[in-house]
């Protein structure tokens, strides 16, 4: 077990995230690693074949639910390839790999929260700029059209937002995933 993995356990689960573990392995391993991490008892499906991964997976989303199935092994491709995203982990198999939407750089658990928080944060800055292009072109396009802004004016104003909007994008390099993405930090 991963040193990281409990405080990964809970920070997906205090995020509101339902935790499962699929595993190969047989029942006692499997409930002693749950208890160690803090995945509860009834989320463990154990001595799990390979091919029966991906099925666990469809049965957990066939429910109306969006899995995010982690993995590392040739084992767990089927159920990488079929989960809403599939993560594997930087040190896995090729297969898995490849079979992944998402691959983490490094073995740590604590990257899929990061990976979360930084999907969360890059939908968050889009709907950001989606505002301000928007509001900008709501209240400039109709008074551009009925004749209230002189063109020149209403051109500098088409200028103004997308350089908003492209600084707005340049200020997401200063995001860590270490923390939930803010719009407004306080100053320190």
């Amino acid at each position: 077990v991963k040193e990281s993995a409990a405080d990964a356990v809970a920070a997906l689960q205090s995020r509101g995230v339902e935790v499962m573990m699929i595993t190969g392995d047989n029942e006692r391993t499997a409930r002693a690693v749950a208890e160690q991490v803090g995945i509860d008892p009834v989320n463990v499906r154990a001595e799990v074949l390979p091919e029966d991964k991906s099925d666990a997976v469809e049965a957990i989303q066939e429910a109306g639910r969006r899995a995010m199935m982690v993995g590392d092994g040739v084992n767990d491709a089927p159920a990488l390839a079929v989960a809403y995203v599939g993560c594997a982990i930087g040190s896995g198999t090729d297969v898995a790999i490849e079979a992944a939407d998402v691959t983490l750089m490094r073995d740590d658990p604590l990257d899929v929260v990061k990976a979360i928080r930084i999907s969360e944060a890059t939908l968050a800055k889009i709907k950001q700029n989606l505002v301000w292009a928007l509001g900008y072109n709501t209240a400039m396009i109709p008074l551009a059209s009925l004749g209230l802004l002189q063109p020149v004016f209403a051109a500098g104003a088409m200028a103004v937002s997308s350089v908003s909007v492209l600084t707005n994008s340049l200020l997401f390099r200063r995001y860590t995933p270490d923390d939930d993405y803010r719009l407004f930090r306080r100053l320190r």
